[in-house]
């Protein structure tokens, strides 16, 4: 047997702190909020038709909650599918039987890819919403289109996240219980 793993298991204290370690780190893995490209997400329309121009427009986080929403686009000549990167974006969210709109002008600055706008809203409220989408370019064409939206609630509990603290714990139990016994034989 590895001379390692003879000591671990002749001293079952030093076991399971190493799996309490492991478990703490496991958590923290778990708990650390992630980062993702601001392109990843749900992809709401692909090539859709806005008068001279398609639109190719990827909501992130996915599902979309309340908080920080990104809405990104592709805007391409329909004639060529060359990009417009000189264009006036504008994103219009209006909330379901709502008054308040949300407006914001889109641009490349924003965008972690240049060749894509990016407008940042905070969403307070959950529900549906529409999404009004407005091009102008350059030499004054304009294209227009839209999609529906549902913002769920952000404080959901993510259940995907205790299945491998489950089977840590698990196992961590499992290992102490093993070696308790073993112990008293």
């Amino acid at each position: 047997m590895n001379p390692h793993i003879s000591q671990l298991v002749k001293s079952p204290t030093r076991l399971v702190i190493g799996s309490l370690v492991s478990l703490f780190l496991l958590l923290h893995l778990f708990a650390v909020p992630h980062v993702s490209a601001h392109t990843a997400g749900r992809m709401q329309l692909s090539a859709e038709e806005a008068g001279p121009y398609r639109l190719t427009v990827w909501t992130s986080p996915e599902p979309v909650t309340e908080g920080e929403l990104h809405i990104a686009l592709a805007v391409v000549l329909a004639e060529d599918a060359s990009p417009v990167l000189d264009a006036a974006v504008t994103v219009i969210l209006t909330p379901e039987g709502g008054e308040e709109r949300l407006s914001e002008a889109a641009s490349t600055e924003n965008s972690e890819n240049k060749f894509l706008y990016e407008a940042i809203f905070d969403i307070s409220e959950t529900g549906a919403y529409q999404v009004d989408l407005q091009v102008i370019g350059a030499d004054g064409s304009r294209g227009e289109t839209s999609f529906n939206l549902e913002v769920e609630s952000g404080s959901s509990f993510n259940w995907l996240y205790i299945i491998p603290v489950a089977m840590v714990l698990g196992a961590t139990l499992l290992l102490f219980l093993a070696l308790r016994s073993r112990s008293a034989e």
